[in-house]
């Protein structure tokens, strides 16, 4: 017959140095376990990658491990590999088939696809490096912002080209402002200050602020060109969709939902940072599909200035 004393052995606890090993040899902490400087999201409470001090390690974890930086790192890696896709196709798949088309036409489709592959590929470099040392996730979060503005702007070159397609002057002052504009919001975003987590929403005000500088040019081309041709002909529907994309994910972004709601449950899957790097990604697709749309409609027309002051 067992004694209790034996009973007592056999249902032992695990003692305190075996939960420390196991402790330290899962690669995924919780939020708890993390160095000051790594805590930006508390309700996202577990699936933290260790901090690894070197390159190696956070490469390694973008294909060997599940941890909550894993679709964020992945969204953006495979979205900025399909944007490559389209530059390296377009030349063939879309300009090719016009006779009407300018070096200019060319120029913007390459600003626009660049500017979209620099930040997606920028950001899938930031989630993976984040967790290598303070000072490396600071530069490389720099890095993250800098990809942001470079898109937001690359975003308006094409929309003004062709929706002043025959007002040049119009074109040059208003693409003048807005790379003001995106200069002035890198160096704010850029600033060390802004970087602190306590900052998140002065830098998603900074982001949607930079976005909505385009109100002014689309008001202007409205007003001109007539809403039928904004919004059909030169593919502003495909724009205004992207522009809701990107405001929708911000303010998911900004206000942590949904794991607000439920802390803990959403660390792997659907956190609010995660469903903003899928608003980008779809976001840059129907921007693309925009300028397609513009760039269909001024190449499909012959003498499309003609009857405007000289012309």
């Amino acid at each position: 017959m067992a004694t209790s004393s034996s009973i007592r052995k056999r249902t032992r606890l695990p003692s305190e140095a075996s939960v420390s090993t196991a402790s330290e040899t899962s690669r995924t902490i919780g939020w708890f376990e993390l160095p000051a400087w790594h805590q930006d999201n508390e309700y996202i409470v577990s699936g933290y990658r260790r901090i690894q001090n070197q390159w190696g390690g956070c490469f390694i974890s973008v294909f060997a491990y599940l941890h909550n930086e894993t679709i964020n790192i992945h969204s953006h890696l495979w979205g900025a590999v399909l944007f490559a896709y389209f530059l390296a196709t377009f030349d063939e798949t879309q300009l090719k088939q016009y006779t009407g088309t300018t070096w200019a036409d060319h120029a913007v489709l390459v600003v626009f696809l660049s500017s979209a592959i620099f930040c997606l590929s920028a950001s899938a470099f930031y989630h993976t490096s984040g967790c290598h040392s303070e000072k490396v996730a600071s530069r490389c979060h720099a890095l993250d912002y800098s990809g942001i503005v470079v898109l937001t702007v690359g975003s308006f070159y094409p929309a003004l080209h062709f929706g002043f397609f025959c007002q040049p002057e119009l074109q040059i002052l208003y693409i003048s402002l807005l790379s003001c504009v995106g200069f002035g919001a890198a160096y704010i975003v850029l600033n060390p200050e802004y970087g602190k987590p306590t900052h998140r929403g002065a830098r998603t005000a900074v982001f949607i602020g930079l976005g909505l500088s385009a109100v002014g040019p689309t008001t202007h081309c409205l007003l001109t060109e007539g809403y039928h041709k904004v919004l059909f002909d030169l593919g502003f529907g495909w724009i205004m969709l992207s522009g809701a994309l990107y405001i929708f994910g911000a303010l998911l972004y900004a206000n942590r939902i949904p794991e607000r709601l439920a802390p803990g449950k959403f660390d792997y899957f659907f956190a609010s940072h995660q469903i903003f790097h899928c608003c980008v990604v779809a976001a840059a697709g129907a921007h693309y599909a925009g300028v397609l749309t513009a760039l269909r409609h001024s190449c499909s027309q012959t003498n499309i200035c003609a009857g405007l002051p000289g012309y």
